[in-house]
């Protein structure tokens, strides 16, 4: 492994899941987190006041929401504060909460400190997004060597050995948005043609549409709004999910929630029924906008759909029904699964961390930038003042890394300063567009060749954009780094956040200490990727006898799904002995939390395949 000290890690940080993977012996790997693959993107705060993620958290969702954040992916960019019980914090530091947990994920699995990372975002994630996803790998400890989009890591995964030219859409529906990318794979370099999306539009979305007409049924019959009440919602919302993810294989399903709410003293009782058909009708115009998106894609690459040759599914969306005969209806043909669609990106990000240490893992990548930049400028003059209109100076779908450079003169000669307003969007009118930084020219005066103002882009891999504004005849320039576009942390927030961060992490029994690491540099012989474990220490039997006493529950958990093992196929099994083992491990350490967690969902797991 080359720089085998210090692995570049890659990480989908999700809306609804997040996953950690890694380049070992030349083969992109997902690793664990508590026997599992993904990680729920859920952060609280616990009983006792301690940090949970993941797993854990989720479970405590619907019982303490005012103590539990989900889908903060949705408020990366925005300084909007989230509250975790009596703390606040920003969605970066939520953010970095997951990181962290990755990391440590990561370093156990690894046997080494992990501080480098490649992190992938929506292909249709703004400026400010993106640099509030590379904040919080900096929160969580993490050089984060790379922003990469997540349709454009899927690629790198897919046909990785073809030099055939093959046009691939990445069509990626994951918890919390959507994007489509087009890209072209010849002779092993991958170019992004054109990408197209819609941060506002997931998996969540979906849920959303069912759990409306759910409580809009109770609220008839019972005259109570189940939205209107945290805990009530948020069980609906859970029954919800489950229902989407049922109907994919079977043609209806049934609600049940007891005791969810109360009317004049007496508890009441959620219990309906809803088939695929009623699916179909909720979600069917969220669909339908994927793909629209899809249609704009292959426009802005000039393709046509009997010119694509591969359509990859990437996010746990694209396992439903509906989005396979809408795909299959538009493309007329089936859709790829060779990789696992929630594993997909994390893979991918994964062989861009170890080619950026000079493995040669994958393919070339040659990406776009999804968005236009330009600035506020002056067309012309009305009565009412100056005509203000977006200017663009680099364009969408403009090849990465992107110089372009734009003159400009003054409004007249006397003119002492000049501000120039980058702007990020697709429309002429400034209010339409997002407004990502500004800065002043501080101008000399002279002559009419003093008036030319010259206004350079420079937009590099991972989207970091430089803005130069320079008067030639003077000689006099401003820049404008859009390293932090919300300017979220100066140096000594960044300390206090940390310091903040770190003590809560020292708190928690989920995160670990770098320096308790074992000091080797290669991967460990007694964990495997896929969660299986060796035997280490005591055998299985002997734990079981040995814990049977003081956590019986877990333990009959266990001992139902070794004796269903043999009848269950696919990925019900994988997930069985994949969530047994986890649980095998948590019992033999004690962890009493990790117990907690993985015993509810293994019994989830045991009622869904009985």
């Amino acid at each position: 492994m080359t720089d085998a000290t210090n692995p570049i890690i890659g990480i989908d940080l999700g809306t609804t899941n997040s996953v950690v993977a890694v380049v070992i012996n030349g083969q992109p790997q997902v690793l664990d987190i508590d026997g599992r693959k993904t990680l729920p993107s859920v952060v609280g705060i616990g009983a006792e006041g301690q940090l949970i993620t993941g797993m854990v958290a989720r479970n405590q969702l619907a019982a303490f929401p005012d103590r539990t954040v989900a889908s903060i992916k949705r408020q990366m960019g925005t300084m909007d504060p989230v509250l975790l019980g009596d703390q606040s914090f920003t969605p970066p530091e939520i953010s970095a909460m997951i990181l962290r947990r990755l990391r440590d994920g990561a370093s156990r699995a690894l046997g080494q400190d992990i501080t480098r990372a490649v992190v992938t975002v929506p292909a249709y994630f703004d400026e400010n997004q993106r640099q509030a996803t590379r904040e919080a790998g900096e929160l969580a400890g993490l050089t984060v060597e790379r922003i990469i989009n997540e349709p454009t890591a899927a690629t790198l995964v897919y046909h990785a050995q073809s030099q055939d030219r093959k046009h691939i859409a990445v069509y990626d529906f994951g918890g919390g948005t959507f994007d489509v990318s087009v890209v072209r794979m010849e002779s092993g370099v991958i170019e992004v043609l054109s990408s197209q999306g819609d941060t506002k539009l997931g998996g969540d979305d979906l849920d959303d549409a069912i759990m409306q007409h759910v409580a809009d049924q109770f609220q008839d019959q019972h005259g109570i709004d189940l939205r209107a009440d945290e805990q009530a919602r948020y069980r609906l919302l859970h029954a919800c999910e489950k229902v989407k993810i049922a109907l994919s294989t079977v043609d209806a399903t049934s609600i049940i929630e007891e005791f969810i709410a109360e009317k004049d003293g007496q508890p009441l009782n959620l219990s309906c029924t809803i088939d695929r058909e009623t699916l179909h009708e909720l979600i069917q115009p969220m669909v339908e906008r994927t793909i629209d998106c899809v249609g704009r894609a292959l426009r802005d690459a000039s393709l046509t759909i009997h010119q694509v040759d591969d359509l990859v599914l990437v996010g746990g969306s694209t396992r439903l029904a509906l989005v396979e005969e809408a795909l299959r209806r538009e493309f007329l043909r089936e859709s790829s699964r060779a990789v696992d669609p929630d594993l997909a990106v994390a893979l991918g990000a994964a062989v861009q961390g170890a080619m950026l240490q000079g493995q040669n893992v994958g393919p070339v990548l040659v990406d776009v930038t999804s968005h236009t930049l330009g600035i506020e400028a002056c067309e012309g003059m009305s009565f009412a003042g100056p005509e203000l209109v977006f200017d663009p100076i680099i364009h969408r779908n403009s090849p990465l890394p992107a110089r372009y450079e734009q003159a400009y003169s003054t409004m007249h000669d006397e003119q002492e300063t000049a501000e120039i307003h980058v702007l990020q969007g697709e429309y002429d009118d400034i209010e339409r567009n997002q407004s990502i930084g500004k800065f002043k020219l501080n101008l000399q005066q002279g002559d009419g060749k003093h008036r030319k103002i010259v206004v350079r882009f420079d937009l590099t891999l991972d989207g970091m954009l430089k803005v130069t504004a320079t008067q030639p005849a003077s000689g006099v320039s401003n820049e404008l780094t859009i390293e932090n576009a919300l300017s979220q942390f100066v140096a000594s927030q960044r300390d206090r956040v940390q310091a903040r961060l770190g003590e809560l992490f020292e708190a928690s029994s989920e995160l670990i200490d770098q320096n308790d690491l074992p000091l080797q540099s290669e991967f460990h012989d007694n964990i495997s990727i896929d969660g299986a474990h060796d035997t280490v220490g005591e055998s299985k039997l002997a734990t079981i006898a040995r814990v049977k006493e003081q956590y019986p529950e877990a333990v009959g958990l266990l001992e139902k799904a070794e004796a269903l093992r043999p009848n269950v196929q696919g990925d019900d099994a994988a997930d069985l002995e994949t969530i047994s083992n986890g649980l095998m491990h948590a019992l033999e350490s004690g962890d009493e939390s990790r117990i907690a967690s993985l015993s509810t969902e293994l019994d989830d797991v045991l009622f869904y395949v009985q």
